[in-house]
């Protein structure tokens, strides 16, 4: 069966791809915390943000419209908290007049910027390395290992389990072709323990194989490579460029305002 896998870009040559896997989850994390906790109200620096995400897509060559759908699948949800934030609270108190500038709007603004960003930048991450070696990054940051075997189960299982579900939509479309017109909750309920049965049945078997090959509950880790300074300084200078842009520009703009103000 042909699966979408969410790594399918990580054989890609670039400069990003190159980077330590421990690296990159150490620069998500800061790009994450840096937006996550940028005071609302201003949104340049979201827009600085942004640039710099999109530039790490542009550098690691993988196409800006995939990562534009992955957006589009929370894109719902980000809306939904971002347009009934400060609707809510026009309708608790109606004497409240919104309007483009109002600090309740711009922080419905801020919340969307913020969710987005987040997203993508993990969107970026799980499409430039290989998922088990982004777990095997996780264990070297100390992750615990109950953790990272669950997560690499959850994601070979779950191929397993659209395969089922692929297989029995074709012999269910090969037996009644056409649209469901009579009992068509009952089918699918029926095609749904079909694929819980042959998935539980399936998945037993391959764990007894795993069991047989000396699976021990824990994955054997990759050979740990030695990072390299290059990436160590990379990830350094990215570092103070998030630190600059979520604490030194506004106290820098702050500053130069006050300046130009008395003079």
């Amino acid at each position: 069966m042909k699966h979408s896998y969410i790594d399918k870009y990580s054989h890609i040559s670039s400069p990003v791809h190159k980077i330590d896997p421990v690296l990159k989850l150490l620069a998500a994390l800061l790009i994450i915390l840096a937006v996550v906790s940028q005071p609302s109200g201003r949104l340049l620096p979201f827009a600085i943000y942004g640039i710099l995400i999109l530039l790490l897509v542009l550098l690691s060559k993988i196409p800006l419209g995939y990562v534009m759908k992955r957006i589009l699948i929370v894109l719902p949800f980000v809306l939904f908290a971002a347009v009934f934030y400060p609707l809510s609270l026009k309708l608790s108190d109606s004497s409240i007049t919104l309007s483009i500038h109002h600090p309740e709007v711009l922080k419905g603004i801020s919340i969307f910027f913020k969710a987005v960003l987040s997203v993508m930048v993990l969107v970026l991450l799980v499409s430039i390395e290989k998922f088990h070696h982004l777990l095997s990054a996780l264990r070297r940051l100390k992750m615990p290992s109950v953790v990272c075997v669950i997560s690499a189960l959850m994601y070979r299982y779950i191929f397993i389990l659209a395969d089922e579900s692929m297989k029995t939509s074709l012999a269910r479309q090969s037996r009644t072709p056409g649209k469901l017109r009579q009992n068509r909750f009952k089918v699918i309920g029926n095609q749904m323990a079909m694929v819980f049965l042959r998935s539980w049945e399936r998945s037993k078997t391959i764990y007894n194989a795993m069991l047989s090959r000396g699976f021990t509950g824990e994955f054997p880790s990759d050979k740990r490579k030695k990072m390299k300074v290059s990436h160590i300084v990379i990830l350094c200078t990215f570092g103070f460029l998030l630190v600059y842009i979520r604490w030194m520009y506004p106290i820098h703009t702050l500053i130069t305002g006050t300046f130009i103000t008395i003079y």
